[in-house]
């Protein structure tokens, strides 16, 4: 019975352990390491690059024609996911702002549009999508964006297993375990 008990302890606390990044370089202070670009159109200038305004590196897009960025996630089919990263734009001037992005994670499509309409260096805002499914042992993930009269940024890119239970929670199960074990000892003295 202690075994058992203790098994139950070690994998609740296995399982308590904070999830780690699938995404490589999802931050960008690695410049576009890890990261595939699709190619420009014929003609067509290219100002997609790494930046830093003083509050780490990102990924600027400012082309009219959508462009992605992308990479292979190991993943597990049938397990969950959670998606975040950060999207903000920036508009030379006041001239209104048009900005698309489009997420694409495994069968999953996810788009905004509009996401920051001001003019000069908006905020980055924060895209959270939970319980994603993983499509195999690799899950395609996918941004791509355009921006008419402004630029698109993209930065602290994160995938993780879908979040499991409160310490709390297992900290109930555990004294449920706990009490369990104990009734059976005194049951087997008795």
């Amino acid at each position: 019975m202690k075994k058992l008990i203790v098994g139950f302890a070690l994998a609740a606390f296995s399982l308590m352990a904070q999830a780690a990044n699938l995404v490589a370089n999802g931050g960008f202070d690695g410049g576009l390491a890890n990261w595939a670009q699709s190619m420009l159109p014929p003609g067509e200038s290219d100002t997609r690059e790494i930046l830093n305004y003083g509050d780490g590196n990102f990924y600027s897009n400012g082309t009219m024609s959508p462009t992605s960025l992308s990479q292979s996630i190991q993943t597990v089919a049938g397990t969950f996911y959670d998606l975040s990263f950060q999207l903000r734009g920036l508009s030379p001037d006041s001239t209104p702002v048009i900005n698309y992005s489009g997420v694409l994670f495994g069968g999953t499509t996810i788009v905004q549009s509009n996401f920051d309409s001001g003019p000069g260096i908006g905020a980055f805002t924060t895209f959270t999508y939970k319980h994603l499914a993983g499509t195999g042992s690799s899950t395609p993930l996918s941004f791509t964006s355009s921006s008419d009269n402004s630029f698109v940024h993209l930065d602290n890119v994160t995938v993780q297993i879908s979040a499991v239970p409160e310490p709390e929670t297992y900290a109930m199960m555990l004294l449920g375990l706990g009490l369990i074990g104990y009734t059976m000892q005194r049951r087997r003295k008795a």
